[in-house]
């Protein structure tokens, strides 16, 4: 087992820049009402414009024009729907920029997802399953996209409810010839998933798959006096978490969200800021999986499960998952921060060790910053790098737990009282999404991850994408290292659980991984791309800079 650091940078809504408007759109800019101006929704919405990264596919073959979708000579697109930050008529009708759009509506174009007769693409059954009498129950999620919405695809995304279901979904795609891949809620990056590119794909989601037995949900005792939870694989961490936390469990490595699906974290690298633990799927002890032709496996020798961890989907369908659990009496979710005197090597890593108490092991790391308690077990750092200059604001979401505890800590160690009643709040508010309609944040958490922040109805990535000036990024970068305190004690409150976001706005991430004697040089590096943005006309880093510590071991 080896420790690395994964320094990670992100940013909201990278795309168009307003530089990119046309000059009709600068002249009625300032509440013009001239004639020639085109039609707009509420003032400044007109430079707004996403950055997707379409299929090929989806913005091809437009033989009856861009708004006309199907040449009867009526306009089927053409029009966005400001009250939730999508095209009107979302089944054939998408956010397609052209230059020079200036308004949403006018990029509002046919998406020609209905055009394929003879592939996936096409099929009525897996676009409507219900209304179309296919062969297996399930729920059309319309067309796959990917969360951050950089990737758009005419590929049906279904979600079977039940064994049954899956299997009869595979044995009919078997027989159509098409190729199946398997999301999770979406979090997955770029092409993943799919690139939209072929036609005879689609996308199973387990989003509203229901489990039989203990692998919906479940406890075991192992004989060495640990516990063990068998769980829906299309479940999140939160309704895991709604189940394990008031009992007083928890995995051993979580992310600083919910809003992923389990079958997807343990099918990928995914991880989270514990100094001592590595990636989530290493803590997966059995799976309940399908293959191809429909049958069901369990997998519970460690020489299979190296296989399926982190296996892509390309293995078959993971339907369930154990997970190691472990027990941790108190827990203290808090924040440290500092303005950091200079940005040098001696003053990072002592935030780090002495600040941030970050239980790492003296043999993996510098000289530099001194000695720490070593107190924290959990550590998830932001640098404030385009507003902090020499002198960043840094903080770090940290947990310490049990014995490690700050005696005069004021706040939330145990269990919350109403542990139970903070769940249901969270689960049960009503969030709406993508034209879908009104649910609970419980079915969207599952679907599509994390409802994402919006603004006076409109996403944020929405507004970044039309507003690139540098004060915005500022603020932006500003406010996401100031709100973590209040997300934390929030949640700290609530149910103290260790997570601390339960909605995130459609942020794209790059992450690399390091050796933590090059932590501080890696992260100089991402310093200097983040200030020279500031120059760019064309994009600027909106995000503060991220990194963790994690453990890798040879467990996939």
């Amino acid at each position: 087992m080896s420790c690395v650091l994964r320094v990670l940078t992100a940013s909201l809504g990278a795309g168009v820049v307003a530089a990119e408007a046309s000059p009709v759109a600068n002249q009625c800019s300032g509440g013009s009402a001239a004639a020639s101006c085109p039609s707009r929704g509420p003032q400044g919405v007109d430079l707004m414009q996403r950055s997707f990264v379409h299929s090929e596919l989806a913005i091809t073959e437009q033989l009856h024009g861009d708004y006309d979708c199907d040449g009867d000579g009526v306009q089927d697109c053409g029009k966005w729907d400001y009250g939730i930050g999508m095209c009107k008529n979302q089944a054939v009708c998408g956010h397609l920029y052209k230059f020079p759009d200036a308004t949403l509506d006018r990029s509002c174009r046919c998406r020609k997802c209905a055009s394929f007769p003879g592939t996936a693409f096409g099929d009525a059954m897996l676009k409507n399953p219900e209304q179309a009498g296919a062969p297996f129950n399930a729920m059309s999620w319309g067309l796959f996209k990917n969360w951050a919405d950089h990737m758009d695809t005419c590929a049906p995304w279904v979600m079977p409810r039940d064994d049954t279901a899956l299997q009869n979904l595979l044995a009919y795609a078997r027989g159509k010839g098409y190729k199946v891949r398997i999301s999770g809620a979406g979090h997955s990056a770029g092409g993943i998933v799919t690139d939209g590119q072929n036609r005879q794909v689609l996308v199973l989601s387990l989003a509203e798959y229901t489990a039989p037995g203990e692998w919906e949900f479940g406890i075991r005792d192992m004989p060495d006096g640990s516990k063990r939870a068998t769980v829906n694989a299309g479940w999140t961490q939160f309704h895991l978490y709604e189940k394990i936390r008031p009992l007083g469990f928890f995995v051993p490595a979580q992310t600083a969200g919910y809003f992923f699906s389990l079958g997807g974290i343990v099918a990928n690298s995914v991880h989270g800021g514990s100094y001592r633990a590595g990636f989530v799927h290493g803590y997966a002890t059995r799976m309940r999986v399908m293959l191809f032709d429909g049958s069901i496996k369990i997998i519970d020798t460690e020489e299979e499960m190296r296989y399926w961890r982190c296996s892509f989907g390309l293995h078959g369908i993971i339907l369930g998952v154990e997970m190691q659990l472990e027990q941790r009496e108190q827990l203290q979710m808090y924040v440290a921060k500092d303005k950091m005197s200079a940005w040098n090597a001696e003053e990072f890593w002592k935030f780090i060790k002495q600040t941030a108490e970050a239980d790492l092991p003296a043999e993996v790391l510098p000289a530099e910053g001194g000695q720490g308690s070593r107190k924290s077990w959990n550590g998830e750092f932001f640098v404030d790098f385009i507003n902090g200059g020499e002198t960043p604001q840094v903080i770090s979401y940290s947990q310490k737990a049990n014995h490690s505890i700050d005696p005069d800590f004021d706040g939330e160690l145990g269990i919350p009282e109403k542990v139970h009643e903070g769940y249901a709040y969270m689960k049960n508010k009503r969030v709406a999404e993508d034209g879908r309609g009104w649910m609970t944040w419980g079915e969207a958490a599952r679907r599509f991850g994390a409802p994402p922040i919006k603004i006076a109805g409109v996403e944020v990535n929405d507004i970044l994408d039309g507003t690139k000036a540098l004060p915005l990024a500022g603020l932006l970068s500003k406010a996401a290292v100031q709100e973590i305190p209040g997300f934390v004690e929030r949640m700290s409150k609530r149910v103290n659980d260790g997570f601390f976001l339960t909605y995130s706005p459609a942020a794209l991430a790059a992450a690399y991984f390091v050796e933590p004697s090059k932590g501080f040089a890696a992260m100089d590096y991402l310093r200097k791309v983040q200030l020279e943005s500031k120059k760019s006309k064309d994009f600027v880093w909106n995000l503060p800079g991220e990194f963790r510590f994690i453990n890798v071991s040879d467990s996939a």
